[in-house]
């Protein structure tokens, strides 16, 4: 059986349309890979996925991601309470948490976690217990930036063990700083609607339009969660661009997958026969590592751009530096 699958696979690569297929994308390029052709892009993503264990490094950065969820939420209720109560901050949020996970998931997270985080989120920002939160939120991003370490000393450099504490740190106040902004933006956007609808009788088409715009702006916010991690989590030499073949593929992705993980709990999935009650706690941790494993392929694209990128003008200087000599001579 293995050498007649074999045998098909061996018939498969030899085959003409593969072997223009290979040609071809040794030629082609496509807006952001930076000049890099799609054959030397994804043969070197094949290559390094078969090298590190994506399965292993997605599950060691799921586990301190999961670890650093509770003082990370502590952080940032913190945060928000500052904020005026007629934003409606937490009714916005559990709407935008309800479009972005598995109902399953959602209710882990509101119900089990989220309320229950509430009363601990009261203190002052200048309160020890927020000041630990901090530090084991910024673990979780600590993790993933350790994941996004490689070797290739000429696109890639090394991080003192503070460096990394201060941009594990920084992102935190960052990502924090950046979902706050957006869920104002949202509310304020409907808010916006409801003000023109007193005045101004509605039709069904701008309704329509109302409730897209609402996963628009939690679409933008997903990317520039994902773009602000690919620039400033991984140890470049040259960071990442905002808009990036990796930020895009990782936020179609994982709305992709997230909605597809929840259609299928949601109609086929019988976790709460098989595990109870803690059968959120399972649906949720699935899907982060769902999530994590789409983060990683999509720093992973990235960082075979820039890689090849590097490289390619490495071997152009010397090509250049030769032939200069030689004319010289």
């Amino acid at each position: 059986m293995n050498k007649f699958i074999s045998g098909r696979i061996t018939k498969l690569l030899n085959s003409s349309f593969f072997i223009g297929l290979k040609t071809w994308s040794k030629n082609v390029t496509i807006p952001g890979f930076q000049r890099v052709s799609l054959y030397t892009t994804f043969t070197f993503l094949y290559l390094e996925l078969k090298r590190n264990d994506l399965n292993l490094r997605a599950s060691a950065i799921s586990y301190s991601f999961f670890l650093a969820l509770f003082p990370a939420l502590i952080f940032f209720f913190t945060l928000t309470a500052y904020l005026p109560e007629s934003l409606h901050f937490f009714t916005t949020m559990e709407d935008s948490l309800k479009k972005l996970v598995p109902d399953k998931a959602e209710e882990f997270f509101w119900d089990n976690i989220i309320v229950g985080l509430l009363p601990q989120a009261k203190g002052s920002i200048l309160s020890i217990g927020f000041v630990m939160s901090i530090y084991f939120a910024s673990n979780g991003l600590l993790a993933l930036m350790q994941g996004f370490d490689k070797t290739y000393n000429s696109s890639f450099r090394k991080r003192s063990w503070w460096e990394k504490e201060l941009v594990a740190y920084f992102l935190t106040f960052l990502l924090a700083l950046l979902f706050i902004i957006s869920m104002i933006v949202i509310i304020l956007s409907g808010q916006i609607f409801n003000w023109i609808g007193s005045y101004f009788e509605l039709t069904h088409f701008f309704l329509v339009v109302v409730q897209l715009s609402k996963y628009v702006l939690l679409l933008i916010l997903f990317y520039i969660i994902i773009a602000v991690i690919y620039r400033f989590g991984p140890a470049l030499h040259k960071p990442f661009e905002g808009i990036s073949p990796g930020a895009v593929f990782a936020t179609a992705g994982s709305l992709i997958t997230s909605t597809l993980f929840g259609y299928f709990v949601d109609n086929f999935g019988n976790y709460h026969k098989i595990y109870g009650a803690i059968s959120a706690l399972i649906i949720a941790l699935i899907w982060i590592r769902i999530n994590v494993m789409i983060l990683i392929l999509g720093f992973e694209l990235n960082a075979a751009i820039a890689v090849n990128r590097d490289i390619g003008q490495i071997i152009k200087k010397r090509s250049d530096s030769d032939s200069i000599s030689e004319e010289d001579i």
